[in-house]
């Protein structure tokens, strides 16, 4: 590896954890909001995240910002639908369940995205992504009959939810791929927002809640695509599959620390051969892309 190359894949590297980093606080900020219902934390946090990527949009566009929204195609709707569903969802899971429940359900998606990619462009699902999608299967039961047992059943399955609307996302920016689909991003934050708006019975809120909301919306998630966005171009994407593995142990490891929110036992099972089947089938794909490139 070059000098050059070597220093943009340190780059890569560094926004992606960054960006790991940032996604991993979202259980953590929802936690800490003290009165607002998930309506007004999804319209404000909406707000600051499509103000956010509008600006990223605009630089990196250099001021063709009509242009770039207009490039999306079907594939960039698919992404914008899929999206507004899965960030609604989200925080209705946040609110409903574990934080670990969550993060554990939603890493799901690379798995669910083979699936669909099957299913769509009959793209051919490795060996190992089978296994693993079948023991991720078996941790998710683990997590599902908890939740029936500790009435948090409605939460599990809103964050299963998401997972399946963001494997689609996935699948359609895969299909897409020619575009730039963050404006189709930015699009699901005006759903969202549009959404939050008509059925929210009051978006009144306190000012320590929407501080919560921008940060959510600004740094939660909108800097966690621009970092994602940026490490994508210089580190290969089985190793961008894997970093992104460290949400899963950062994000219940906040608010175990921070508002004693301790999963239960079946929870940190089932938690446990989630994380072993992603991060393995993560394992394996970055061995075979190494060896794809030797």
């Amino acid at each position: 590896m070059r000098t050059s190359e070597a220093a943009q894949y340190r780059t890569g590297v560094i926004c992606l954890v960054s960006a790991t980093f940032f996604t991993s606080l979202a259980g953590i900020l929802v936690r800490l909001v003290e009165a607002a219902g998930g309506w007004q934390i999804l319209f404000y946090r909406s707000l600051a995240f499509v103000a956010a990527m509008l600006l990223f949009i605009a630089v990196r566009h250099r001021g063709r910002t009509l242009t770039a929204f207009a490039s999306g195609g079907g594939a960039g709707w698919v992404v914008t639908v899929s999206l507004t569903a899965a960030f609604i969802l989200f925080i209705f899971a946040l609110l409903e369940t574990t934080v670990a429940n969550v993060v554990f359900t939603v890493s799901l998606s690379p798995f669910f995205a083979a699936l669909f990619a099957w299913l769509a462009m009959r793209e051919k699902v490795a060996p190992a992504t089978l296994v693993a999608m079948a023991l991720s299967l078996v941790g998710i039961g683990l997590m599902f009959g908890d939740g029936l047992a500790s009435g948090t059943a409605l939460g599990n399955l809103l964050a299963l939810g998401c997972s399946l609307c963001y494997s689609t996302a996935l699948v359609a920016m895969r299909k897409g791929r020619s575009v730039d689909m963050i404006p189709a991003i930015c699009l699901a934050g005006v759903g969202s927002a549009i959404i939050a708006a008509l059925v929210a019975a009051d978006l009144t809120i306190s000012r320590h809640d929407l501080g919560i909301a921008v940060v959510l919306g600004v740094v939660q998630l909108a800097l966690q695509y621009v970092l994602v966005a940026t490490g994508t171009r210089y580190v290969p994407a089985a190793e961008v599959a894997l970093i992104g593995r460290l949400t899963l142990i950062m994000a219940p490891l906040w608010v175990w620390v921070f508002v004693d929110e301790v999963p239960s036992a079946l929870s940190l099972v089932g938690g446990a051969v989630v994380l072993l089947a992603v991060t393995g089938q993560g394992v394996f794909a970055l061995r075979r892309a190494r060896r794809a490139a030797a």
